[in-house]
């Protein structure tokens, strides 16, 4: 149970780096974006626009709200186990 635990710890500490480098990611690109849309206004962008929308959205929520509850998760988990191993 120990190795679990250890595991979660691990887990819980690589997703918070992921979650921080995905958000740093999306606003280098969301920099990028708007450097870009002061000249790019042809109807390639428009279909580019209309199938990034749709990611940018996704990747947002991501962002903002799920992968926080996955951390919150993770942490009630990891503290119900340290609980556990404690009490054994």
């Amino acid at each position: 149970m120990n190795e679990q635990y250890e595991q979660l710890i691990l887990f819980r500490e690589q997703l918070i780096r992921f979650n921080e480098a995905l958000k740093s990611s999306m606003i280098d690109l969301q920099n990028s974006h708007d450097y870009v849309d002061r000249w790019w206004r042809d109807d390639m962008r428009k279909a580019y626009d209309h199938q990034w929308e749709p990611l940018k959205e996704m990747m947002n929520r991501y962002i903002n709200h799920e992968g926080r509850a996955y951390v919150e998760f993770l942490s009630i988990k990891i503290h119900k186990l340290e609980q556990y191993l404690r009490e054994r």
